[in-house]
């Protein structure tokens, strides 16, 4: 995984390699549905199939409205199955996508900007059309750009061609309810870091399975889900800012006690062995296996455990908790959005499968149904009707935040500035430095200042 400088583009990699599943689907071809009776869709997310058919269900049973899914994977087979249906003007009533703008897709489907108004967009999370929606610098880089293809030359600021269907995050733990229960814990989520902490060398001391695993071998996946948000919970979003910018030290007394939180697990032998050689898929496997009590992912990783044989009922989750003394007591992030719909501009039912899009994307029934089903948290803001997803993903989207949250008050700075300044990328080995116990949390934050005092010096 590339370094995070910036944000989006790594959790759009991330999650294509996360949660994008695999399985065969029938040849059918789309847009030959001409009753009305009947809409055609295509997706390559087979988890997500048995969620858009629940959906689709209770939509049949409004309107009278069969839907037709169809599953094409991996990923690649997907992208040129819509390439090739579009050339031929075959392609569904309805697609399912990457939330994207500028995906090449857009020749193919409906502009939806004059469709699609506030009182649509308005029910959604605060954040979830902007990965959609065309914006003003993408526009201007793409004129620039001399490998930008003609279709996103093409596009106009404001415009977007699908709907957001899900969402999802980053700074998530999983929890084996079943080590909990056998450790004599409660199957509850710790409201602070030090309480984390005590659960994870109860479980050791009457398991004997270590307390944490996630993917080290990507230096600095901690930093990009987990330790900037018990950072920016100690001290503050703008704490945080101040150090990004070089405003402040990591040796400072409001971020040193970030490193010592890492420092803690090694000296308590609490991390999976072998975790430095783990990548994402094996910590997650790793997890299910049961060989840690608890795994660092994202709410995409709810799917891939479930795939590999865990039931939501043996699983607890909850977002990274505060060390005694934070700012911020309970994290919350802005989600990014996973998947949209979008409509195909030549389809003989184009008025039904645009209504079928809103009504999926923003009727509270069919978004409980499609989540519940298909492990994923949906783009529509719940409000209330929350209650009644499944409790580990209602426990998630607790932890989203329906407006601009602290995250987005330090995410300009975060994309800014540490994938550019190298003191990141020398901080994140020596967090690896620090799991191996070859160096303190002490040396590691002044390596860190040494390093952007240098690195200063030399105007870089």
């Amino acid at each position: 995984m590339k370094k995070k400088s910036t944000l989006m583009v790594t959790m759009l990699s991330v999650l294509c390699l996360v949660v994008s599943a695999c399985s065969g689907g029938q040849k059918q071809e789309g847009g030959d549905a001409s009753s009305g009776k009947e809409l055609t869709m295509w997706t390559w997310k087979v988890a997500y199939t048995p969620g858009i058919e629940a959906a689709a269900k209770l939509y049949e049973q409004k309107t009278g409205v069969k839907v037709k899914l169809e599953t094409f994977t991996p990923d690649d087979t997907y992208r040129q199955k819509i390439q090739a249906a579009g050339n031929s003007k075959n392609l569904p009533d309805v697609i399912n996508w990457w939330a994207s703008a500028g995906d090449s897709i857009e020749n193919s489907v409906v502009e939806l900007s004059g469709e699609i108004g506030d009182d649509v967009l308005g029910k959604y999370y605060g954040t979830a059309m902007d990965p959609i929606r065309v914006t003003q610098s993408q526009v201007d880089s793409w004129q620039n750009d001399k490998n930008a293809t003609t279709v996103q030359k093409s596009l106009k600021a404001g415009q977007f061609y699908g709907l957001p269907l899900d969402i999802g995050g980053f700074f998530t733990f999983y929890g084996n309810k079943l080590l909990m229960e056998k450790a004599g814990l409660k199957t509850e989520a710790p409201k602070t870091w030090e309480e984390f902490v005590s659960m994870m060398e109860t479980i050791k001391s009457k398991t004997g399975t270590p307390g944490l695993v996630f993917g080290a071998k990507t230096s600095d996946l901690w930093e990009n889900w987990a330790g900037s948000a018990l950072a920016i919970m100690y001290g503050g979003p703008q704490s945080y800012v101040e150090l990004l910018e070089r405003k402040s030290k990591m040796s400072d007394p409001g971020h040193l006690p970030v490193v010592k939180a890492v420092q803690t697990l090694a000296d308590k032998d609490l991390l999976m062995p072998g975790i430095l050689s783990t990548d994402i898929d094996g910590a997650d496997q790793a997890f299910a296996a049961g060989k840690a009590a608890f795994d660092l992912g994202g709410s995409f990783t709810m799917s891939t455990l479930l795939a590999m044989g865990m039931k939501p009922e043996d699983i607890v989750t909850f977002p990274v908790p505060p060390i005694e003394g934070s700012k911020i007591t309970s994290w919350t992030t802005d989600p990014f959005t996973l998947t949209m719909l979008a409509v195909n501009k030549d389809s003989k039912n184009k008025d039904t499968a645009l209504d079928f899009i809103k009504y999926m994307t923003t009727d509270p029934d069919a978004a409980v149904a499609f989540a519940n089903a298909a492990y994923t948290v949906p783009a529509l803001n719940l409000g209330d009707k929350a209650k009644d997803l499944d409790p580990n993903l209602k426990a998630i989207v607790d932890s989203f935040a329906a407006e601009p949250g602290p995250y987005s008050e330090a995410q300009p700075a975060i994309n800014a500035f540490r994938g550019k300044n190298k003191e990141w990328e020398v901080y994140a080995q020596s967090l690896q430095s620090i799991i191996e116990k070859k160096m303190t949390a002490e040396q590691a934050a002044q390596k860190f200042d040494d390093t952007m005092k240098s690195l200063q010096a030399s105007g870089n």
